[in-house]
């Protein structure tokens, strides 16, 4: 392994181990999603060496479409920390005026912004999940174990953005913007069992002689 590729040298891991409010869950959950959609590039290209032409074209373009949720998915871990750090800012400025309509209602849109983008995270996860579905209906059963992994980190990043998505939602002023965010969230469901399907699935892959 290149020294480039070992994390423990790297100062952003250090980062989350830090007593700061950021980066936190939601940057690390995204943070998983992307080492998820890494892995499924990963296989689908693995996959399309020795495939037969249409085949590969599959492979080839399931890898694309994981380069592209990855490459997403880091941007969210920036964004994450951003907007976080912005509600709590926002938040402790409306204390200190406490009555101040405007200054409610920026902590108010902060505490949106700060739920808004780990539930994008939580449906990004949720998109690399329905690649690697798809990867798992392919029969590449040598890289079976490292499918499983990356649908491991899908789903964390999906089960932790949905987290910090529940914790932000409660929160939240009732109103059109916080329901809107709880009704996106809802739809998260249908993706939860769908990765539970998928994990004993996969799990079945790894585990048969």
């Amino acid at each position: 392994m290149s020294p480039q590729h070992r994390l423990g040298e790297h100062a952003w891991l250090d980062a989350y181990a830090a007593p700061t409010v950021t980066p936190g869950g939601g940057s690390a959950s995204a943070v998983a999603a992307a080492l998820g959609c890494a892995l499924l590039a990963m296989t689908a290209r693995i996959g399309a060496r020795k495939a037969e032409p249409d085949a590969a074209e599959r492979f080839d373009r399931l890898a694309g479409e994981a380069d592209r949720l990855r490459v997403v998915l880091v941007e969210q871990e920036r964004t994450d920390a951003g907007v976080y750090e912005r509600m709590v800012a926002t938040v402790r400025a409306a204390r200190a005026t406490d009555g101040d309509p405007g200054a409610s209602r920026a902590a108010e849109a902060a505490r949106a912004d700060a739920t808004d983008v780990p539930l994008a995270t939580a449906e990004l996860a949720a998109d690399g999940l329905s690649l690697a579905a798809e990867l798992a209906g392919m029969g590449l059963a040598r890289t079976a174990s490292d499918q499983l992994v990356a649908a491991h980190l899908l789903r964390a990043g999906l089960e932790g953005g949905r987290s910090t998505v529940a914790f932000n939602l409660r929160r939240m002023a009732p109103g059109p913007v916080r329901d809107d965010l709880a009704a996106r969230a809802g739809r998260l469901e249908e993706a939860r069992q769908a990765a539970a399907a998928l994990l004993d699935r996969l799990a079945v892959m790894v585990e048969q002689p």
